[in-house]
């Protein structure tokens, strides 16, 4: 049950998928994430550089209030990965957190291995003195709580309406999903209306299919135009106790 809570509140992976092109100078943007009620809970910036040929690196860091964690904190997180004319593959990630007083009270690591499909993930709690690695292999795309953003920019731009992958979260373990265009809207962001795509992420959980039912779901936007950039999110923050909310990119 664990491994589908899990599944199902990750959110994040419809987040950050900003233009990517081959430049030299770095992209930056920035979201907000509000409650219902339009209260800030966490701001986010972020910057996107391309160091190598289809070799980019983004910087997310955040700041704010978060559910699972008591107190404000913040997050530095560092994602590698390669993007070609028809894919978006992650490399690496170090996210590392920090409560309010600058105290790191988590690490999370991912190393991929692009020629065997593998992927080695670490997880630290330095105050609950808890580490622990796990490798798993991978047999379809694979993607992560960051990467899956420009995975679904690449899927929207290459015509796509569903897709079954597998996904690296951070705690960590790995799903099978189906990424789904589900819908066209249009959506306000930075005081402008803006034709949408809607994608959700689908967790294949075989004979428990029936417990996708009982939890509230969770949907990204990307702009229904060329280059497709990632827009917005609404649905839980975290767990199932924790906030729902809503995410947007600043401005367009």
């Amino acid at each position: 049950m664990n491994r589908i809570l899990v599944l199902l509140i990750c959110f994040f992976s419809l987040v950050t998928a900003g233009e990517i092109f081959a430049v030299e100078e770095p992209i930056n943007f920035s979201y907000v994430c509000r409650d219902l009620k339009g209260l800030e809970r966490w701001r986010a910036e972020a910057q996107i550089k391309n160091i190598a040929p289809n070799i980019y690196v983004m910087i997310e860091k955040v700041s704010g209030v978060y559910s699972s964690f008591n107190g404000p904190v913040s997050w530095r997180a560092e994602m590698k990965f390669e993007r070609t004319k028809n894919n978006v593959r992650p490399i690496s990630l170090d996210k590392r957190v920090f409560d309010q007083n600058g105290k790191m009270i988590r690490r999370e690591r991912q190393d991929f291995n692009l020629a065997d499909n593998t992927a080695t993930c670490i997880h630290e709690d330095p105050t609950k003195n808890l580490f622990r690695t796990k490798k798993f292999n991978f047999n379809k795309n694979v993607v992560t709580r960051l990467s899956l953003g420009f995975y679904a920019q690449k899927f929207l731009q290459n015509g796509k309406t569903s897709e079954k992958l597998q996904m690296v979260s951070e705690e960590p373990n790995m799903y099978d999903i189906e990424l789904r265009r589900v819908g066209k809207e249009i959506i306000e962001v930075g005081g402008s209306k803006v034709p949408a795509y809607r994608l959700s992420i689908d967790p294949q959980l075989g004979p428990l299919n029936f417990v996708k039912n009982f939890f509230p779901k969770s949907y990204g936007w990307h702009s229904a135009v060329p280059k497709f950039e990632w827009l917005g999110y609404e649905g839980l923050e975290g767990g199932l106790n924790s906030e729902k909310v809503k995410i947007l990119i600043t401005e367009l």
